[in-house]
């Protein structure tokens, strides 16, 4: 238990270390940052698959290449273009707040699916969570008025993330090892963002200097955080999910924006608003409630 906890604390660390590293990122569009950040994951699981676990292919059939496509479509493409449509329509600070509510489904999918216990404290630690998170995501800004469609979209985003995470659970269930899901997931992802990448820049903008791109400073950013998300992010998840449910894990991940916050407090020199600190307490609290 107590080692589940940790890795999911490490898992947070990843999390958080990527939406630090993805701000940074100015000079990429979305094809190129998705394929970069694919690259990083698969060079990071082609290095865990040889050092640390070999890889379960005698296990790989149909219905995992069925759940790894499920996974990655559901994680890193119809989620982030649903969130993509919501933010523009709610605005960054909604968007987001509403799209990190995924814990709560993903505490329920668990409880309905795997069997994994739903007791009060890991509901009300939950909670806590995302409403740490809600307002570590507050803008004084004004963003206008709320948008039927920017919800729908925001609540699609919390929905197809949290079915990825239970994908990953899946496959956890089906006997492959941590190593091996982010191998299968890593290739998978690359091969989806390159097909986009190709498509996007040799057949409709027909450029065929569009490799360029990759020799900016920014590909190394999305490379880093491809490597700490896709990489090692997963692993570290999936290595939790053996110790500990993912009502469990998947609160605790999902506190990563204190990191990103704390993050950008030392090297952006950002200050860190009354209401964020708030915000990092619930968010500490309802990751430490739901260990109990």
């Amino acid at each position: 238990m107590l080692y589940g906890i940790f890795l999911s604390v490490v898992t947070c660390f990843c999390w958080g270390s990527t939406s630090f590293l993805l701000r940074g990122i100015k000079g990429l569009d979305a094809s190129e940052m998705s394929l970069m950040r694919s690259c990083g994951g698969l060079l990071c699981a082609v290095g865990l698959v040889s050092f640390v676990h070999g890889a379960d292919v005698a296990r790989l059939g149909a219905s995992e290449a069925l759940i790894f496509a499920a996974l990655v479509l559901c994680n890193n493409v119809i989620g982030d273009v649903f969130l993509f449509f919501a933010l523009h329509r709610l605005g960054v600070a909604r968007g987001s707040a509403i799209a990190s509510s995924y814990p709560i489904l993903v505490a329920l999918a668990s409880h309905l699916f795997f069997g994994s216990p739903l007791t009060l404290t890991i509901i009300t630690g939950t909670l806590f969570v995302v409403a740490g998170v809600a307002l570590l995501c507050h803008s004084d800004k004004d963003e206008g008025k709320l948008s039927v469609s920017g919800l729908a979209y925001a609540f699609l985003a919390s929905i197809f993330w949290a079915a990825g995470l239970v994908f990953n659970k899946e496959l956890l269930v089906e006997g492959l090892s941590p190593a091996t899901i982010v191998l299968g997931r890593g290739v998978t992802f690359f091969t989806l963002a390159f097909l986009i990448w190709f498509f996007r820049v040799l057949v409709v903008k027909r450029d065929l200097n569009a490799w360029r791109a990759f020799l900016k400073r920014d590909s190394l950013y999305g490379l880093l955080a491809g490597i700490c998300s896709l990489g090692f992010g997963a692993w570290f998840y999936s290595r939790a999910l053996e110790y500990v449910s993912p009502a469990v894990a998947t609160p605790i991940g999902a506190s990563n924006p204190i990191i990103a916050s704390i993050l950008a407090m030392f090297v952006y020199k950002e200050r860190i608003r009354p209401s964020q600190w708030a915000g990092i307490a619930l968010a500490v609290g309802g990751s430490i409630l739901v260990t109990l």
